[in-house]
């Protein structure tokens, strides 16, 4: 145990995990590491992030609502008149404090490793958010290699990796992200010297696309896709009803009916779609097999008991294609890439899981990352730890990723600091819950949970949602309202129906937005008038009037829009 009786604190994120790949939530992925968190604690059905990385690293590490915490939209999604407005800054802002801030400051260690996507720029990177020791990728994606290749040409500005504050140039030979980022922690803990707790986050990029595994995982998973589609699907549903995460009469999700059915797949399209789906599992394989050699290590140190353990994705599955990345076009992916069929997972190789798959990984949810729906903003929770007491599968509570925080200090027995000028925590503890001190709800009936990114909405209340999706995912002039007690997969829209509760919610998100400062955006794209090199400057000097969207601009060069990541 700790000196000060205070528990340890091990936070894992995963990028762009789908729904029901991992055991404990129905996957055939192998990850006894997680199915022994998930035995030793409590996993959440109901837990849910923003529907982008950035946005939901930023409420995770902050407890406050994006919007609040400087990701209000998703570089360089910004319009002109949301580009450096307060809450709009594109990265991690002064106005939120974060969770190594605040324990470092009551005697914890705090240690990163992995991915950070809140700010490259001097004075934004994790070592001068609060972590003091660091191993970071800034960005949103790259290669999982050493070769440190950008997503897209105009990923490159935020392509970088730091180390307690400094640029590292060169990566080692054998670089691998998921075994380097665990390399560094194990590192961090171990050099240790006191008897202090600690605040580990350790934030894999995997599996993100590029999808890219080291050599001795490549056929982990050979064959286990080829029955395609609507195989898996199933074999993920029985299984979650069997664990009993989700009601026995559930039907499969048939999906949006956006991409091909496996049948009108050729063979070569077949056997290319297996083994992306190959590459991908074994890269969830892998980060699992990382867990289980830190958590030896925790062991071996004696730490291990003294550990609250939180796991969670950062979003639902990715759909997003290699030429979704601009100005990556099918042709110069083709062209710059070896992506020959025994190429892939390799350096030089970019393929994703796209989004036929991706609805798949999802099961039983509706769509997938970029969007509102439930396939976009609800992911996997695991909390274990001997210092927790709740077990088992829960779903019946409505989880928000802004409640980390403040559990973590519950837990430490630290309190949020009353800063004036300091934005308010959206997030509420979990801690009365795991310790199974109250029978209370986490949230009833009447709490209200907001959402917005790139102008997809939603707000939950109880059982209900409404959400607002533009296209390509939505029409972009109405409103949707479920019931996600007898609809969990977001089929049957029934506004018509309970036109009170519509209106209900539809008054709960109007106050939400404007309560954390929401700005509509203007249809011109801030980007697009800078050019990307200078829109990640992050220069306030680029700032329009938030009301009129008048005001002088620099810059011309065009460029594609497309949103990153």
């Amino acid at each position: 145990m700790s000196v000060q009786g205070q528990p340890n604190f091990l936070l894992v994120v995963v990028d762009d995990m789908g729904y029901s790949d991992c055991q404990p939530f129905g996957g055939e992925i192998h990850t006894p590491n997680l199915q022994q968190l998930a035995d030793n604690g409590a996993c959440f059905r109901h837990f849910h992030t923003s529907a982008l990385c950035a946005p939901t690293r930023a409420m995770l590490l902050s407890g406050c609502d994006n919007h609040h915490a400087g990701l209000g939209n998703m570089p360089t999604a910004h319009s002109t008149n949301q580009y450096m407005q307060p809450g709009y800054e594109g990265y991690l802002n002064n106005d939120v404090l974060t969770i190594p801030e605040i324990l470092k400051d009551a005697g914890y260690h705090t240690y990163m490793a992995g991915k950070w996507h809140l700010g490259e720029l001097e004075g934004k990177r994790p070592h001068s958010r609060g972590f003091e020791r660091t191993f970071s990728f800034l960005g949103g994606g790259a290669s999982h290699f050493n070769d440190q290749r950008a997503l897209s040409e105009f990923e490159k500005p935020h392509t970088e990796y730091s180390e307690d504050g400094k640029t590292v140039e060169d990566l080692p030979e054998d670089f691998y992200s998921s075994d380097y980022y665990t390399d560094k922690m194990i590192q961090y803990i171990t050099k240790q010297e006191d008897g202090n707790p600690f605040f580990a986050y350790l934030a894999f990029t995997s599996p993100h696309d590029p999808l890219h595994v080291p050599d001795a995982w490549l056929d982990k998973y050979k064959g286990t896709y080829d029955k395609g589609y609507d195989a898996i699907r199933e074999q993920r549903l029985q299984r979650m009803k069997e664990l009993g995460l989700v009601p026995n009469n559930l039907t499969p999700n048939e999906g949006s009916g956006e991409f091909k059915k496996w049948d009108d797949l050729t063979e070569r399209e077949r056997m290319e779609e297996s083994r992306k789906m190959e590459i991908y599992a074994a890269m969830i394989e892998n980060l699992d097999w990382n867990l289980g050699r830190l958590f030896s290590k925790l062991k071996d140190l004696n730490k291990f008991d003294d550990t609250i353990i939180f796991f969670m994705s950062d979003n639902g599955a990715n759909p997003k294609e290699p030429h979704f990345y601009a100005p990556n076009t099918r042709e110069s992916v083709a062209r710059e890439y070896d992506n020959r069929l025994e190429n892939y997972g390799k350096i030089n190789s970019f393929i994703s899981i796209g989004g036929a798959w991706a609805e798949v990984v999802n099961t039983p949810l509706a769509y997938f990352k970029l969007t509102t729906y439930e396939g976009g903003t609800q992911t996997p929770l695991i909390v274990s730890g001997r210092r927790m007491h709740k077990r088992g599968v829960v779903t019946n509570e409505m989880l928000h990723v802004t409640d980390i925080m403040p559990t973590i200090l519950d837990y430490a027995n630290v309190r949020y600091p009353s800063e004036k000028g300091m934005k308010p925590l959206y997030g509420t503890t979990l801690k009365p819950f795991l310790q199974q001190e109250t029978k209370q709800p986490i949230r009833n009936a009447f709490d209200v949970l907001g959402y917005e990114i790139a102008e997809c909405k939603a707000v939950m209340k109880g059982e209900w949602k409404l959400i607002f999706m533009p296209p390509p995912y939505g029409e972009g002039d109405e409103w949707h309202l479920y019931n996600l007690k007898e609809d969990i997969k977001e089929e049957n829209n029934v506004a018509a129906q309970f036109p009170v509760k519509f209106n209900e919610l539809k008054a709960d998100w109007e106050a939400y937005a404007l309560s954390v400062g929401y700005i509509k955006a203007n249809g011109a794209r801030a980007v697009e008038k800078l050019g990307y090199e200078e829109f990640y400057r992050f220069d306030p000097k680029h700032r329009i009037d938030s009301d009129t969207g008048i005001g002088e601009v620099e810059g011309t060069t065009k460029e594609p829009t497309e949103l990153g990541d």
